[in-house]
């Protein structure tokens, strides 16, 4: 067996542990199964609420029968055209069956799983996770003789869809990852980040990137954005059009960027306090050096505004002895979770029956594979990342369009076994960033001591870092504190620039005792919550002064790391 043959089956092994793991879902099933036997009048109610639910159904279906004639059976051609259409063959009353008792069998087993009670909140969660795979899965659209668009479509190109969808499964198969995007029209540093910059440091872990002024003059005091070591950092980079980091320097502010290292086996042992200290630590002594600043703005999406928080509450503690030479005098929270409490459906995947599979698998390598990540982050939101494309592409033929987003979503990076354990256990597992119990170099986190002003933006519809639990981890904080909630997901709400005023935001300067309770009484403002930051900043960004120029750098951004080149000899690097 060749190389790559062994990889791709490895690969596939993986996937199962890591996303479609039978016997994990089994296990959820058999809990509610267990909590049920002990509930028979639940059983029977249940029952009954099925046969109300079917009999319902089935009047519906003899009732939109007997209006059709015996020939709406059968799928008809447009009169003009002689075609058969998606449109024609909706009209067939089998299909339309098939759908509305798919959706009437799934709305009872969800109602059975959000009415259990004496259950296991987490084996409950999980439960309902794997459900609502099974349910996503089971949909009549992702089987071709009962999905319109499919069977009108192997009507009209005479089955050559599935020939053509046959190709791009085989594709897909062979680089062992569902195709979300057409990957060849984009190309990072060409129509993806490309904000003019230099990289100015490097070592084992970091790039760091200063970008070029695009003002006459600059606020006196930079920002450091920290993107999540789990993605690469040019979400915030898009293009001009959706580029946190281009705004940012068009208000006057002089940007710096973290870009991590895509690590390999050699970085098996590397973990959340190397990321500190030669990953944000590094970053603010070399911001010092260039700008002769003291104090820095930070920014941190995701797990980066975890990292920056963490290393707030380290060195407000009178123990620390780990100090950078810029201090960070604000701090950006962006869809970042403190309280992993309620941490949504990313919990489950840190779970102790996956992390222990997913190490078992990977314990040769060091690193987990990036593929794994991705894949997961597709299960998350599984019909419209996974089935969404098994029918466009597998079934219609169809190649799928570009897609800025989807490109970044799907160029993945591996995660070190130390990071992979951290992030598992200490956080999501056993919350220890809450409780207070986490440490970084021998010093107990506790958030209650940071005295630096926070703005906390968070994001509705986001199903990475649910609102409502940021919400509950702002509460971790003393005072000085700014929450704001802006609208869509994870990414889209993140970078929802002023020009295309798409989504809204709330604000609410009352802190409440549920996130709810937040949400009721907050100002709905339109617009993007971009702005919103910026009044907030302006006061604490210091003077206006010439603007910067780059001195010495290494390379021109976006640099080496965001492209997977890694360095061969591990070390620090400055600008010559």
């Amino acid at each position: 067996m060749s190389d790559e043959r062994n990889d791709r089956f490895n690969y596939i092994d993986l996937f199962q542990c890591a996303v479609l793991n039978p016997q994990i879902a089994f296990s959820s099933f058999l809990k509610v199964g267990q909590a049920l036997a002990n509930q028979p009048e639940k059983i029977e109610k249940m029952q009954k609420d099925f046969f109300d639910r079917m009999l319902t159904l089935q009047k519906t279906f003899v009732t939109e029968l007997c209006k059709q004639n015996d020939n709406c059976i059968e799928a008809k051609a447009d009169s003009a055209t002689g075609v058969f259409s998606a449109e024609n063959v909706s009209d067939n009353p089998m299909i339309r069956f098939s759908h509305q008792y798919y959706k009437t069998v799934s709305d009872w087993l969800m109602n059975i799983l959000d009415h259990m009670e004496d259950m296991d909140p987490q084996q409950l969660h999980s439960a309902k996770f794997f459900m609502k795979q099974y349910i996503d899965m089971m949909s009549p659209d992702n089987f071709p003789f009962l999905n319109p668009a499919v069977l009108g479509e192997m009507i009209k190109s005479n089955g050559e869809n599935f020939k053509k969808g046959w190709e791009l499964f085989i594709e897909d198969f062979q680089k062992g990852a569902i195709t979300t995007n057409d990957s060849t029209y984009y190309s990072v540093g060409d129509n993806l980040a490309t904000t003019p910059g230099k990289v100015i440091y490097q070592n084992d872990i970091i790039e760091l990137i200063q970008y070029e002024a695009t003002t006459p003059k600059v606020f006196a005091k930079p920002i450091l954005f920290v993107p999540p070591w789990i993605n690469k950092f040019y979400i915030l980079d898009l293009h001009p059009e959706k580029s946190l980091v281009k705004w940012a320097v068009d208000q006057g502010f002089t940007v710096f960027m973290i870009s991590w290292v895509n690590p390999d086996k050699r970085y098996s042992k590397i973990g959340f306090e190397d990321y500190i200290r030669d990953g944000l630590v590094a970053a603010l002594d070399i911001i010092h050096d260039v700008t002769k600043m003291n104090s820095v703005h930070a920014l941190g999406y995701c797990v980066g505004g975890t990292l920056i928080s963490s290393f707030l509450a380290y060195i407000s503690n009178p123990k620390a002895t780990l100090k950078p030479k810029a201090k960070i005098e604000s701090a950006t929270l962006l869809a970042t979770l403190l309280d992993f409490s309620r941490a949504g459906d990313m919990a489950i995947f840190m779970a102790d029956a996956y992390m222990e599979c997913i190490k078992a698998q990977l314990k040769a390598e060091g690193i987990m594979d990036g593929r794994i990540m991705y894949n997961t982050f597709s299960a998350l939101k599984a019909k419209d990342m996974v089935w969404r494309y098994l029918i466009n592409s597998y079934m219609l033929g169809k190649k799928p369009a570009p897609h800025d987003v989807l490109y970044w979503n799907a160029d993945s990076t591996n995660l070190t076994n130390a990071m992979q354990t951290f992030l598992a256990q200490d956080l999501y597992r056993d919350n220890l960033l809450k409780t207070g119990k986490l440490e970084i170099f021998g010093v107990p986190m506790q958030l209650n001591l940071i005295k630096t002003p926070i703005y906390m933006i968070s994001l509705l519809k986001d199903h990475l870092v649910p609102w409502e639990a940021t919400y509950d981890g702002m509460k971790l904080f003393a005072t000085n504190i700014r929450f704001v909630l802006g609208g869509s997901g994870h990414v889209v709400g993140a970078i929802n620039p002023p020009s295309r005023n798409k989504y809204s935001y709330w604000v609410n300067d009352k802190v409440q005792e549920t996130a709810l309770e937040w949400l009721n009484t907050a100002i709905e403002k339109t617009g993007s919550w971009w702005q919103d930051w910026f009044e907030w900043l302006k006061p604490m960004a210091g003077a206006m002064i010439k603007a910067r120029e780059i001195g010495k750098s290494i390379r021109n951004a976006p640099g080496e790391y965001v492209l997977n080149r890694r360095p061969q000899h591990l070390g620090d690097e400055r600008a010559q």
